[in-house]
């Protein structure tokens, strides 16, 4: 027999069993959701990665992982305003998967279950399980910023995905911006009605709001404590061999992180204040590998901007920026953040304020300086941190140079107001998922009702088709678009 699960999440990847071993913060997080999840009845479906056995608490899923995580990447990159190029044919793989899981899911959530879609992989799932199994209440997060409307539209394939993510009671994305921007999609380019963050799709209405994980301070407080990890702290201290500050900058290859800003910042702050080798120091750890021709690109526009600061500012054996490829876990992100004195978190598309947060609760008492991005945040999200425009180059040195100290005491960052755990932003979450969906739950199999269509729209009220979302952008107002939907 079946299991009926009352909670289904359903992500790209089945977390990590123990919160340490993820490398990221919607890894971290969603790890350190299992006991919740499994506390609720719950279960987590994804795409089998085939390098790891099944998990335990995992549906069945019959999808190859290979064809489908490059869709999710692909997502991701024109989410994170890269020239993503979507080759011939990526649609059919991507959208082979999210069937997979929505099968899995249809056929195993309890009636009026709740599913909760994590990630890029399964924009379409969504829309698929309104049509399997109207009675379950869903939400997607996207973690990564929604791009603009004009960004969005330009993928062939916009409206398939646009409809997969508006088949969900609630869409929540990090932060205002992405809000603004998916609001404007629906509205402005497709036609739909927008009104109180909120899009109509018919009878069905769509709650879009911003809605952050909060940092794992907690968690990074408790490593920062354990023995191993000062003992591995000092470690990296010592074979930098700095006996000044050491500022930190954790990356990825994505262009939007800002690492040449951020080197070049560095390399003006060296020209104007010469400091000598061994008195200031950056280490810049780049994380995981990189996946599209933007990040490649940039991997070796920073591998030679390195290359040039050292060989400018550097001594014999004494290196002015450290670099490091790596992919740390949580262990090692712990013994890096209390192994340096300042952090700088300056992406330009993207919020850092969940490090920034974490880098200050691993130093404790120690202090912390944080260099954060007037684009992605402000002073108030992370008090005492030093808020700086990462384009302009001269203002950024300056910000470095009092961040280590050269223009008086090295401001201190201190914790933000406190934020919800983990447990409790879940529960919200939820809560708001559930208030959104149907008081009554309709019965599996059964099609939603249509209502008249609205006074003065001539769209479906329930698009029984992909095409019938809006125009196409540029198209006659009024009309549908005349491209055949898929099978």
């Amino acid at each position: 027999m079946t299991a009926r699960y009352d909670l289904i999440v359903a992500g790209d990847r089945v977390p990590a069993a123990d919160p340490d071993d993820s490398s990221d913060h919607v890894d971290v997080a969603l790890a350190s959701l299992r006991p919740f999840v499994a506390a609720h009845g719950g279960a987590w479906a994804a795409v089998p990665d085939g390098a790891n056995p099944p998990d335990a608490d995992a549906l069945h899923v019959e999808a190859g992982a290979d064809d489908a995580r490059m869709g999710a990447g692909l997502l991701r990159a024109l989410y994170h305003h890269q020239q993503a190029e979507f080759p011939p044919g990526w649609f059919t793989p991507y959208e082979q998967a999210n069937t997979a899981i929505a099968d899995a899911v249809a056929g195993s959530a309890g009636l009026g279950g709740t599913v909760w879609v994590h990630g890029h992989q399964l924009q379409l799932l969504p829309r698929m399980l309104r049509r399997l199994r109207p009675d379950l209440a869903t939400a997607v997060h996207l973690h990564t910023a929604f791009p603009p409307a004009e960004s969005f539209a330009r993928l062939p394939e916009q409206r398939e995905l646009l409809a997969g993510l508006l088949g969900a009671d609630v869409v929540a994305l990090p932060h205002d911006r992405a809000v603004d921007n998916l609001l404007d999609l629906a509205g402005r380019v497709h036609g739909l009605p927008v009104r109180d963050n909120q899009i109509a799709v018919g009878n069905h209405r769509v709650r879009v709001l911003a809605c952050a994980l909060p940092a794992d301070t907690g968690g990074m407080r408790r490593l920062a404590r354990r023995p191993q990890v000062r003992e591995r702290a000092g470690q990296i201290r010592d074979a930098m061999r700095v006996g000044g500050p050491v500022l930190l900058s954790i990356a990825g290859w994505d262009p939007a992180d800002a690492v040449e800003q951020r080197l070049h910042a560095f390399d003006r702050f060296l020209s104007e204040h010469r400091p000598e080798p061994g008195t200031v120091a950056l280490l810049h750890v780049a994380c995981g590998d990189p996946h599209t021709p933007d990040e490649l690109d940039q991997r070796e526009r920073v591998d030679r901007l390195i290359a040039k600061i050292n060989g400018t500012h550097a001594s014999v054996g004494q290196a002015v920026v450290h670099y490091v490829r790596d992919n740390p876990d949580r262990r090692e992100l712990a013994a890096l953040y209390l192994a340096c004195d300042g952090l700088l978190a300056t992406p330009v598309h993207h919020g850092a304020v969940n490090p920034a947060h974490e880098f200050v609760a691993a130093r404790g008492e120690r202090g912390a300086t944080v260099v954060l991005s007037e684009l992605t945040s402000d002073a108030a999200d992370v008090p005492g941190a030093i808020v700086v425009n990462p384009h302009d180059t001269a203002a950024y040195a300056d910000a470095v140079a009092t961040a280590v100290g050269l223009c008086g005491p090295a401001p201190q960052a201190g914790p933000a107001p406190a934020e919800p755990g983990l447990d409790s932003w879940a529960r919200h979450v939820l809560a708001v998922v559930r208030a959104r969906a149907s008081v009554v739950p309709a019965q599996p199999g059964v099609r939603p009702r249509r209502l008249p269509a609205t006074p003065g729209h001539t769209r479906p009220t329930v698009p029984d088709r992909v095409e019938h979302l809006g125009p196409t952008p540029g198209g006659t107002p009024g009309r549908t678009a005349s491209r055949p939907g898929r099978p």
